[in-house]
């Protein structure tokens, strides 16, 4: 019924949806999430929260029908590889948040770069030691 890349399109949108299904699941059931930088509370009552476990199920229960009609390929993901897709997003986002880079939102104050990118410096060879351990793995 469908092209190969009308399928790999469906497949890909409806990983996706699943995905994010994981997501909200996820959300759900945890209480609270505490971070360093942000904390993450769910505050539906325990009604609305049952109600939407039950469409994320249907949603996951259609995706699995739509799967299954039309064949679609599952994915296997190692873990290894998402984590080096991981990090060198956070390299870079740190990266742009130097005292440098800062002055696209306005003056920087004098000695801000003494302060603060040493700082930032020591998270990037953090996630640069992380690759460096997982590429020995890789090996």
């Amino acid at each position: 019924m469908l092209k190969k890349d009308q399928k790999r399109g469906l497949t890909i949108a409806l990983r996706v949806v699943e995905e994010n299904m994981q997501n909200i699941e996820r959300i759900l059931n945890s209480e609270t999430h505490k971070g360093i930088l942000y904390d993450t509370k769910c505050t539906i009552t325990p009604e609305i929260k049952e109600e939407m476990l039950k469409r994320v199920s249907l949603v996951k229960d259609r995706i699995k029908i739509l799967s299954n009609l039309f064949a679609l390929e599952k994915e296997y993901r190692e873990g290894l590889r998402k984590i080096f897709g991981i990090l060198p997003s956070c390299w870079e986002i740190i990266e742009n948040v130097k005292s440098k880079r800062l002055k696209r939102y306005g003056d920087v104050q004098d000695g801000l770069d003494n302060v603060l990118d040493p700082q930032l410096n020591m998270i990037t060879d953090l996630v640069l030691e992380m690759e460096q351990l997982l590429g020995r793995i890789n090996k």
